[in-house]
Formats: C-alpha cells, sequence, structure tokens
C-alpha cells in the first residue's frame, strides 16, 4: 500500500512540474510575440575570443516601442569618443523585429534599428527553457557575443 501511495504521489508531483514547465513555455512565448522580455546576461564574448564571466546587471530590454542595450564591450573600436564609456549602450524607438520559430523549439530574432545607430543588428537565440544567446554587430566596434537568459 505504501509503494502504491509513493508511486501515486511521484507522478502527481512529475506531473504538476511538467504543467509549470509549460506554462512558463507559454509565457515566453507569448513576451516573444509581444515585444516585451529583459535578457540577462551572465557571459560575454569578444570577436578575437576573449570570454569573461559577468556580475547581474546587464541587461538586453525589448519592448514595443524601444529597444534598450546596456552591454559590457571589450575589443577593438574602429571609432570612438575620448572619455566615452566603451560599454554597448544604446537606445533606439525605430526598429524591424523579426521572429523565426526554431526547428527543435525555441525562437531566433532579428532587431535591425531603422534610425542612424552604432548597432547595426542584434540577434537573438531563445530556447523553450529561457537560456538565451545575444549577438550584437556594431558600425564602429567588433562585434560582442553574449549568453544568458530572459527574465
Amino acid at each position: 500500500m505504501k509503494r502504491q501511495t509513493f508511486t501515486f504521489l511521484f507522478f502527481l508531483l512529475f506531473s504538476a512540474f511538467s504543467i509549470a514547465q509549460q506554462t512558463d513555455t507559454e509565457k515566453l512565448k507569448e513576451g516573444v510575440d509581444s515585444k516585451t522580455f529583459v535578457f540577462e546576461a551572465r557571459q560575454a564574448s569578444g570577436a578575437r575570443g576573449r570570454m569573461i564571466q559577468l556580475d547581474p546587471g546587464y541587461t538586453l530590454d525589448v519592448s514595443s516601442k524601444k529597444v534598450i542595450g546596456d552591454l559590457p564591450f571589450f575589443g577593438r573600436a574602429y571609432q570612438s569618443t575620448p572619455g566615452a564609456d566603451t560599454g554597448l549602450k544604446f537606445d533606439f524607438s525605430e526598429f524591424e523585429y523579426e521572429v523565426k520559430d526554431r526547428k527543435k523549439g525555441g525562437w531566433d530574432i532579428t532587431i535591425s534599428p531603422k534610425e542612424q545607430s552604432d548597432v547595426r543588428s542584434v540577434y537573438l537565440t531563445i530556447q523553450k527553457n529561457g537560456n538565451a544567446s545575444l549577438r550584437i554587430i556594431s558600425n564602429s566596434k567588433d562585434s560582442m557575443s553574449y549568453t544568458g537568459f530572459i527574465k
């Protein structure tokens, strides 16, 4: 009798866990479709192979009205302003937003600013579990890649 009860409770717990995961995936899909999510970077990779772990707080905030980036940069800058912050900081409100479904679940998102910006394009790959990778192509700096998650 104890074994049957234990087995029943195990399956009940497992099914509740799978329903919770499904709901999270649905919320993530809603955020991607409505252009409302925040990517938090945990690791950065430069074009020349250097990789560093990041403290919390470096984000890409996407909304239907704006895309705001506050990310670290290291590498070669082809143009720079003396004394200026060397990070990848941008804020644009006119942009193209394209979403493609991935074969094994998740989404590939391309964001291209329409207005004049140092950022040429932003590529974001989001998996069903919320893990994500980000690649930013700049007009005046080496490209940067980030891994993290969607909040």
